[in-house]
């Protein structure tokens, strides 16, 4: 195999031979071919990266000073990543017809090709493998504007299709399947319309998506009146056109089809899930060298940590660092790391919500979850809550007057939640007579299994429920994501204790 010193000097040799013709170089097709040759060893140890093939392009179209060499070298390299079978290699062939070509630093050899230069760059030069998708606001069915950026997803397929087109029809149960298979790992799915034909359109949703059917991660939209000029900047000359975008509305992937189209998603989550394993290791690993109840200790972990993690491109490393961070610190159940997971959020996520590419968790998510772990501290006073009876009538926890008031949250399906009831039921007189009020929240039933439970299991106290609707309002407002959980509060409603098992609750009500 040559070495790439070697090839260098056998390129330099050709082009010598050519510039030496009386003729037109390009008639000589010995050297010619030689020189092609040449020019494929050398990008063939040149790394499958878009700006190491460019920056090899640009060395050797400069090798020579002949006008009409430099312009076939150029000419060759163009229609080699023009007709690439790789993925990306399109923007290679961009740079050379934009930087030599188009503006006129070297003439195609035709009139008709030249036009074909320029559509093909007008048409795909905004949509490359790594750009920001340009932006699309269409229309739905009903009227409403669906905008492509503003879909807060991990990852978005755009997909145009024609209702006419055989191609679409045949690859459409493939995308339906693979839209249905990656709903939980975040794949929504933006479909563009390209025709005008507003029954039509209608006609095709209907028949492929049957009311029966879920598509609730299907946006169809269409373009009318061809005002967004989606064909120039997707490069939509024929359907189907498929479009792979990250979280951050970056193309990853182009004129896919569905085979590529889940490949390529089988790559991209497993390398997400590797980043966010190797995360999770490594911060097990830095938190170990920290004392998290000094409150300079946490800075000097945190700040460190931020400044080297947000100063990449695309904060990538930053939120998948602080988001993963914040869940580990909150989660482990424990004051000194719930008081970190409050600095944490307070000093380095909720202040950058502009570094955030979903602004929903920086200023959403995470100052519910910091007012959830501040509201249910001990000594904190408990949130209120409006439950039903087994009449369905309204019941508000707040309005409790009692020495203590012991709140059970359980679920019929717990099986861990009949044993306790059990001896919660055998304790229960002993707390009423300590002036302890019992009240039982059942989190997961509907209104008709909750009756029936109730019908045949008797206890003492006043059993309720949570509305179909509130799961999330429970969920921020006291912690039971693993029950039996108990929430024992004093006459003033704060917080004694939580989270205790029987005999912890016989010591604390006195």
């Amino acid at each position: 195999m040559f070495k790439r010193g070697t090839i260098i000097y056998l390129f330099i040799f050709i082009l010598g031979s050519l510039s030496g013709q009386d003729k037109n170089p390009a008639q000589n097709n010995s050297n010619i071919i030689k020189l092609d040759g040449y020019i494929d060893n050398y990008l063939s140890m040149t790394p499958m990266h878009r700006d190491s093939l460019i920056k090899s392009c640009d060395y050797l179209i400069s090798f020579s000073k002949d006008s009409l060499i430099k312009s076939h070298i150029a000419q060759y390299l163009f229609e080699k990543f023009y007709s690439s079978k790789l993925m990306g290699m399109e923007s290679v062939a961009i740079h050379i017809a934009k930087n030599y070509y188009l503006n006129k630093k070297l003439a195609w050899p035709d009139k008709v090709g030249f036009i074909g230069l320029q559509i093909f760059v007008e048409f795909n030069e905004s949509s490359l493998i790594g750009m920001d998708a340009p932006e699309l606001n269409l229309k739905d069915l009903n009227g409403n504007t669906v905008s492509l950026r503003n879909m807060q997803t991990e990852y978005t397929l755009v997909w145009f299709y024609d209702d006419q087109c055989p191609t679409c029809k045949k690859e459409l149960p493939a995308i339906k399947e693979i839209a249905r298979k990656y709903e939980d790992s975040g794949l929504s799915v933006y479909a563009v319309y390209t025709e005008s034909n507003r029954e039509n359109f209608a006609k095709f949703v209907k028949q492929e998506f049957p009311v029966s059917e879920s598509c609730k991660n299907w946006n169809f939209v269409w373009d009318q009146n061809f005002e967004s000029n989606f064909h120039k900047l997707y490069n939509v000359l024929k359907t189907p056109q498929l479009f792979l975008l990250d979280k951050r509305k970056v193309i990853i992937g182009r004129n896919l089809d569905s085979q590529a189209l889940e490949q390529l998603l089988k790559t991209e989550i497993a390398a997400r899930e590797n980043l966010e394993k190797n995360i999770n290791q490594f911060l097990d690993k830095y938190l170990m060298n920290f004392n998290l109840e000094d409150s300079i200790e946490l800075k000097s972990a945190f700040t460190p940590l931020f400044e080297r993690s947000a100063g990449s491109n695309n904060n990538e490393t930053y939120t998948s660092i602080f988001y993963q961070l914040f869940e580990k610190l909150w989660r482990a159940a424990s004051e000194p790391y719930e008081s970190a997971a409050i600095y944490l959020a307070e000093n380095y996520i909720i202040p950058k919500a502009n570094l955030w590419w979903d602004k929903s968790i920086p200023e959403d998510y995470v100052p519910k979850m910091v007012g959830r772990i501040k509201n249910n501290r001990v000594g904190s006073v408990a949130n209120d809550l409006t439950v039903y009876d087994i009449r369905n009538n309204q019941f508000s926890l707040g309005s409790i007057k009692s020495k203590y008031t012991v709140i059970y949250f359980y679920s019929p399906d717990c099986t861990i939640c009949k044993p306790f009831s059990y001896e919660l039921k055998k304790i229960s007189k002993s707390l009423k007579r300590k002036g302890a009020t019992i009240v039982a929240i059942d989190v997961t039933s509907d209104f008709a299994f909750f009756a029936r439970y109730l019908k045949k299991n008797k206890y003492p106290w006043p059993s309720y429920r949570i509305g179909e609707d509130q799961q999330l309002e429970l969920y921020y407002k006291f912690q039971t994501q693993e029950v039996p959980m108990i929430y024992l509060l004093d006459n003033e409603r704060k917080i004694i204790a939580k989270s205790i098992n029987t005999i912890t609750l016989t010591q604390l009500v006195k």
